[in-house]
């Protein structure tokens, strides 16, 4: 075999296996395709009591798990019910969920290791949680606004 064939030979084997190299590396996920992690901020038990009137005091739970979230409300009007994850975005702090089908977004804020600032909305789609600007400081949902929860 002459050296020219050969230094072809060498370069085409060279070629495909960096060509399968490439392949075979792993697949990176964009920021909008990340599932929640446990260096997920919102992991864990956020809770906030609040006056309903005089003498009425009600107190909101959020318990953020990798997959779900355990929402309660105890006092004068009681409600529990899970909201299965759907997409968390960390960039912005973003976690899509959903509620049966029906889906909802919640956002998160001025995030310490004993409060979270949150705030969570329904939607009518999913796009339109994946593309909503991050809600400004006097954003308001249909029940709620932001508001401050601490670690418990």
């Amino acid at each position: 075999m002459n050296l020219k064939k050969l230094s072809l030979l060498i370069l085409f084997s060279l070629f495909i296996l960096i060509g399968c190299k490439k392949n075979d590396a792993p697949k990176t996920t964009s920021e909008s395709q990340v599932k929640p992690t446990k260096n997920n901020p919102f992991i864990g038990t956020w809770s906030r009591s609040f006056s309903m009137g005089q003498d009425v005091t009600a107190q909101v739970t959020y318990d953020f798990h990798k997959d779900s979230v355990v929402y309660n409300m105890a006092g004068p009007m009681n409600l529990k019910y899970t909201l299965k994850s759907d997409q968390f975005i960390a960039k912005d702090n973003r976690w899509i969920v959903k509620k049966d089908s029906i889906p909802y977004v919640i956002f998160a804020k001025n995030i310490t290791d004993k409060s979270i600032t949150l705030l969570k909305m329904k939607l009518k789609n999913k796009e339109e949680g994946l593309t909503m600007k991050f809600p400004a400081d006097s954003a308001r949902s249909k029940f709620s606004s932001w508001n401050v929860y601490l670690k418990k």
